[in-house]
């Protein structure tokens, strides 16, 4: 292994410290990159690194994969704050963050965990569960606690689950009761089938009933549904009405507003970037327009998720939403996910086997559609074009709900006949939310990114007679599922057969 130089800053502490650090080898792992930057620089704090990723203009990113650095590269340490310590998301993709200050974040930076990481309790419960653990390894006996003591393991880690999600899934609830008792075994629940279905249960609750503390205190993406019927508000809504919660994945669904930020601070910033539009692409400070961006999260947020404007004020209000760059990090601000990066990387590895399954239905109409579009194509850019095209018809749905007619649409212009209506080199794309063109592009597949990001960002609905074919981007592409969607039988076989 060939050698790499880190240039290592460290302006968390000292705005001109840096050091040049020249490794003999390359490390193996983002941690081994850690552990060897800790132990040559004589760093005690815990960090995590960052780096210029060109995918995004050079913004600073979070290191996740090592194969993202250059041999000669530039990191940033951060230190963790214990927001940062959550972080425990075995998802690989980028973590695309804005060079602002870390208080200026979005509240929650990591999506649920893979194993959820169990919290340390009150010095009494953890004093209790380390001899209950000794004496259960011994002789296999659980504990009985105190009330005081389940309080505080079940306030704790109701706090804990919070900080990655005001709504879990009932499965996702399952997967911290078992974490629970699988760190702590004198917990096991007698006469139970799994352990822990009690402390699932009890979570649950908690839960709930930290969601109502919450609202009281203006927590906003719990406040949202505050004000419902109850014996106190007989005249409200009906409890279960018009629910806003997260539908697909989001991290950060409705956050509150930024410290220190009223709505009058965060609609002058809002003003400043609209007049910034007004001028040509040339002349736009984009820093700037970037530098209010994450602040505004939260206002626009609020504006969106709570009074559903129509697209052609949101577009006269946040123009920027509009641009594909920032378009790519209001994504990720709302899923923790670079969506280009993580779209085309799942599209790639499946193109293979979707195209197999395809070929398999060579009969009828749609068979000879899909044979037009599936062949051979010399490069990969068609390949991607072909498989996403060919998806609708397989999954039996109308393509034309997105790629012609359709309030949320792509409408391709082209200067000569594409195979089965598809366009594998067109002139220009239209995306078109409610009859009305919000963006260009001059790559179909390119441009149905685009699209899908604007559902996110825009919390619009999926297309009626084609939610199959975004389900599918959204559960088996991108992984938002949250283990909590039940899938359209067709939609679920097609996922199986992918496995």
């Amino acid at each position: 292994k060939s050698s790499t130089e880190i240039f290592v800053s460290n302006r968390n502490i000292d705005k001109d410290n840096a050091e040049k650090l020249i490794l003999p080898s390359r490390p193996n792992s983002v941690q081994a990159l850690i552990d060897a930057i800790k132990s040559r620089l004589n760093f005690t704090f815990d960090f995590r690194l960052q780096f210029h990723d060109p995918d995004f203009d050079n913004a600073l990113c979070n290191l996740v994969k090592i194969e993202d650095l250059p041999a000669i590269a530039s990191v940033k340490v951060v230190r963790l704050v214990e927001l940062d310590r959550i972080s425990t998301s075995t998802d690989d993709t980028i973590l695309q963050t804005d060079s602002t200050d870390t208080i200026d974040s979005p509240e929650r930076i990591s999506r649920w965990p893979e194993v959820f990481i169990v919290p340390p309790f009150s010095y009494e419960v953890e004093h209790v569960l380390r001899e209950g653990n000794a004496a259960f390894d011994k002789n296999g006996k659980v504990i009985t606690l105190t009330r005081d003591q389940k309080h505080n393991i079940l306030e704790t880690m109701g706090e804990e689950i919070y900080k990655l999600k005001a709504y879990p899934s009932t499965t996702q609830i399952g997967k911290a009761a078992e974490a629970l008792v699988r760190k702590h075994p004198c917990l096991k629940e007698r006469n139970s089938d799994t352990g822990w279905e009690g402390w699932k249960n009890s979570l649950r609750y908690k839960m709930g009933n930290q969601r109502k503390k919450l609202a009281k205190a203006g927590i906003m993406d719990v406040a949202v549904n505050a004000g419902k019927r109850s014996r106190t508000n007989p005249d409200g809504a009906s409890p279960r009405a018009n629910i806003k919660r997260p539908r697909r994945g989001e991290v950060n669904f409705l956050p509150s507003y930024p410290s220190g930020e009223t709505r009058e601070s965060l609609e002058t910033r809002r003003l400043e970037m609209v007049e910034e539009f007004k001028k040509t692409s040339a002349e736009r400070d984009i820093p700037l327009i970037h530098q209010h961006m994450m602040p505004t999260f939260a206002l626009r947020r609020e504006e969106i998720v709570t009074t559903s404007p129509p697209v052609s004020e949101l577009k006269d209000r946040w123009p920027a939403l509009f641009h594909e760059t920032q378009l790519y990090f209001e994504f990720h601000r709302i899923t923790n996910q670079n969506l280009p990066h993580v779209f085309y990387a799942a599209l790639d590895d499946y193109a293979p086997q979707l195209i197999g399954l395809y070929k398999k239905r060579k009969t009828g109409r749609v068979g000879e559609r899909m044979e037009q579009l599936l062949l051979d194509k010399n490069d990969i850019y068609a390949t991607r074009t072909a498989v996403l095209a060919s998806l609708p018809m397989y999954l039996k749905e109308d393509p034309s709900e997105i790629f012609k007619t359709s309030t949320i649409a792509l409408v391709h212009v082209d200067e000569e006949e594409v195979p089965g209506g598809v366009p594998f080199s067109p002139r220009q794309v239209f995306i078109v939310l409610e009859d009305q063109v919000v963006m260009t592009h001059h790559s179909w597949s390119d441009a149905l990114v685009c699209l899908f990001g604007l559902i996110y960002a825009l919390h619009l609905s999926y297309p009626e007679k084609c939610t199959g074919f975004f389900e599918f981007i959204q559960v088996v592409l991108l992984k938002l599922d949250d283990e909590r969607k039940q899938l359209k039988p067709k939609l679920q076989t097609l996922k199986n057969e992918l496995v």
